[in-house]
């Protein structure tokens, strides 16, 4: 496993820069075993299950096979955890670190309270989780679907395989460099990092760029457009023309709004869908759409 002296405690520099093997090793395990985070949830745990799962087996290794102290740790990390899946390596990598230390303070004969990896655990689960909706629904999702969505309606294969592309080199991106900077970061450079509200400016920061995404793709790609047109006394009269004077993309916009504002009031999509698919029937019918 790890090195207790160089990955749980870094110094106050705060970062090692190499791993040795056997920590690569971890790194490399961590990243798989994490995908099967979401594999067990339930409401009143979330993935409280699965993350003691993900750590049977460095458990095993750091306490010995079906020890007293591993039992123990088995049940301390069966509590409530929930956090966004591809950040959750830099937790892991942590609480393993943690682990660790607390095995060398017992063998030392020195105290360690192991509340405290609780603590920690808990403390990074939701501002993680701000950060990883934020970069994974907020941003990764919706860049990849505007970059492949062009070549989908052009009836490209590149549609697909553009948007799995750019999804998932991000994601394995970011786990693999959250289950590597979990063991060279400390927990103290963590807390310093909530306390200064640096976590927090990330979250933001991300939040505004997935909003502005959503804003350009809703004016490239949601096609809203009335024909009507009428002669009043003379004149012709452009409905589009004058919506286009008000604000450009007026309608997309206010159908998009409104969407919205459905969904996170009743959350029902599929009225939505339904109501779209009526409104769209009955305008073109009366001659107002196309």
């Amino acid at each position: 496993m790890t090195d207790v002296n160089t990955a749980a405690a870094p110094a106050a520099g705060g970062l090692k820069t190499k791993l040795n093997r056997e920590q690569k090793k971890l790194v490399w395990s961590v990243f798989w075993r994490t995908m099967w985070l979401m594999f067990c949830t339930s409401y009143t745990k979330q993935q409280g299950i699965t993350f003691s799962w993900v750590l049977i087996p460095y458990l095993e290794k750091i306490y010995g096979k079906e020890t007293d102290e591993f039992y123990d740790a088995m049940a301390r990390h069966q509590g409530f955890f929930n956090t966004t899946p591809g950040v959750s390596p830099f937790i892991f990598s942590l609480v393993i670190a943690m682990e660790e230390e607390r095995k060398a303070c017992m063998d030392a004969g020195k105290p360690f309270d192991a509340g405290t990896i609780e603590s920690i655990k808990v403390a990074l689960m939701g501002p993680f989780a701000g950060i990883g909706d934020s970069v994974y629904s907020g941003v990764l999702r919706i860049v990849a679907t505007g970059v492949a969505l062009g070549f989908s309606q052009a009836g490209s294969w590149l549609g697909p395989v553009l948007f799995a592309l750019v999804y998932n080199v991000p994601n394995v991106l970011i786990r693999y460099f959250c289950a590597t900077y979990g063991l060279k970061l400390g927990s103290t450079y963590i807390a310093k990092m909530l306390e200064s509200g640096t976590i927090k400016a990330f979250t933001k920061g991300f939040s505004v760029l997935g909003l502005t995404m959503i804003g350009a793709m809703t004016a490239q790609y949601v096609s809203f457009k009335t024909t009507l047109v009428a002669d009043l006394g003379g004149t012709t009269f452009n409905l589009q023309s004058v919506l286009d004077q008000i604000l450009p993309g007026l309608l997309p916009l206010a159908l998009t709004l409104g969407a919205f504002a459905y969904l996170r009031k009743k959350n029902k999509p599929m009225r939505v869908l339904v109501f779209m698919f009526v409104i769209s029937v009955v305008l073109t019918i009366l001659g107002i759409c196309g």
